[in-house]
């Protein structure tokens, strides 16, 4: 496979993916539907849409299991297909509250069909790219993807903010850029790949299985992988509690134009991956996930306590640099998204470990942004002046989950130590 070609492709049905980006996707239900029903549920369908790319995967282990011993380019073709046409159709939504109805049933479509191409694409990239370089290799396709997204997103804050109807234009050439991609996909090919299928369906008669039954069996099986993904739900959680209360106190509170409410919540952070994703692809090369995600999540906590303390002390000017660090963590946090589970499971079950990672990622995609805007709004009515002490939610959470990896990487560097105590002559892999 042509690494040029593959990026090009990507960068093709990341544009697409662009529309339905959270944060993007947040700041257009605000500013097409804002009037169109009461704010509180304005605010709602705002938390669920941002946080659909996260609680789409509640889906995943039903396309693990699909996907299981069938050819992968042709089980994601359909998907990406699928996710355009759903993409083009928000252009054609009408403004009132039918639309608001329409663009929550679409937008949630697209993320759907997007969560199955996310789950199964990350086995092409862990069979098609070695251990040592899957990471850079990863980085530069998602350099790509970033930057589409960003300008896509910037460009629909600015035709909002214009009005009229060119909005529309835009999002019918993004859904145009992923039918190509999907065409362009059928080119694409997987590395031994009968070996690949013959481990899953190998796997799936020795009574692996991908239902929540399968989950606990997983996650009592591998203690390591129960302790990450506790960390990780922990950490995810004020994550996805950040973009509906930015974009809701950007507007509320800082009065700030929907160009900025994308910038700030979508394009800034996304702009920093192409500037970050190589350097953390290389630390990741080097090291074990945990050790990775022990690092990149402090800079996650020092980006939500400026962001904080911009709405807080309604001083603006916050937001640039809070946005920033939370775009260099987003870098981070993508690859080791995408790549951290394969520091975990065995050959011909990494469909299954990402599955059961993106599930719980969905779990709390459905809860946490939406128990923000909650706690925004109950503020909000029963103490007024104070809703905007729920951005400390996010930070508390974000700051747990970060010294919950770092315990991690106590344990972990112990037992790699005593490990190496007790065979002198092994010598230290990616894996630390």
């Amino acid at each position: 496979m042509d690494s040029v070609f593959e990026r090009r492709v990507w960068t093709l049905v990341y544009a697409c993916l662009g529309v339905v980006e959270g944060g993007t996707a947040a700041v257009m239900v605000r500013s097409l539907f804002g009037s169109a029903a009461p704010s509180l549920v304005v605010d709602l369908v705002l938390a669920l849409v941002s946080s659909a790319p996260a609680w789409a995967n509640l889906v995943s282990l039903a396309y693990a299991r699909r996907a299981q011993g069938r050819p992968k380019v042709q089980f994601l073709r359909p998907l990406l297909a699928a996710m355009a046409v759903c993409v083009g159709a928000l252009a054609l939504l009408p403004v009132g509250g039918a639309g608001l109805v329409g663009f929550l049933v679409i937008y949630c479509s697209a993320r759907l069909l997007w969560a199955g191409v996310d789950t199964v694409r990350s086995v092409i990239w862990s069979v098609n790219f070695p251990r040592h370089l899957r990471a850079r290799v990863t980085g530069r396709i998602l350099v790509n993807g970033s930057i589409a997204i960003a300008g896509v997103g910037l460009l629909l804050g600015w035709l909002l903010e214009q009005g009229g109807p060119w909005y529309r234009a835009a999002i019918l050439a993004a859904a145009a850029c992923g039918i190509a991609g999907s065409v362009a996909f059928k080119r694409f090919k997987v590395r031994q790949e009968s070996r690949l299928l013959a481990d899953e369906l190998s796997r799936v008669r020795e009574g692996a299985r991908f239902d929540l039954a399968g989950v606990r069996q997983l996650l009592a099986r591998d203690p390591r992988y129960r302790s990450y993904m506790m960390a990780m739900s922990t950490f995810g959680a004020g994550n996805l509690m950040v973009t509906p209360l930015m974009v809701v106190t950007l507007d509320d509170v800082l009065h700030a134009p929907e160009i900025v409410q994308v910038a700030v919540t979508a394009a800034l952070p996304i702009v920093m991956m192409p500037i970050f994703l190589q350097p953390w692809a290389a630390f990741l090369d080097r090291h074990h996930v945990i050790v990775y995600r022990s690092v990149h999540a402090w800079i996650a906590v020092a980006g939500s306590v400026m962001l904080a303390a911009a709405v807080l002390l309604h001083t603006a000017w916050l937001v640039w640099p809070g946005a920033l660090l939370m775009g260099i963590s987003l870098a981070a946090g993508s690859l080791g998204w995408s790549l951290g589970h394969n520091d975990f499971a065995p050959r011909g079950e990494e469909t299954r470990y990402m599955a059961l990672h993106v599930t719980l990622t969905g779990l709390r995609g459905l809860l946490a942004p939406t128990g923000a805007v909650l706690v925004y709004h109950a503020l909000l009515r029963w103490l007024p002046g104070f809703e905007t002490w729920s951005m400390l939610l996010p930070v508390a959470f974000i700051t747990l989950g970060a010294g919950q990896f770092t315990a991690m990487r106590r344990a972990h560097l112990a037992e790699a130590g005593a490990a190496q105590g007790r065979n002198p002559a092994a010598q230290p892999n990616g894996a630390e």
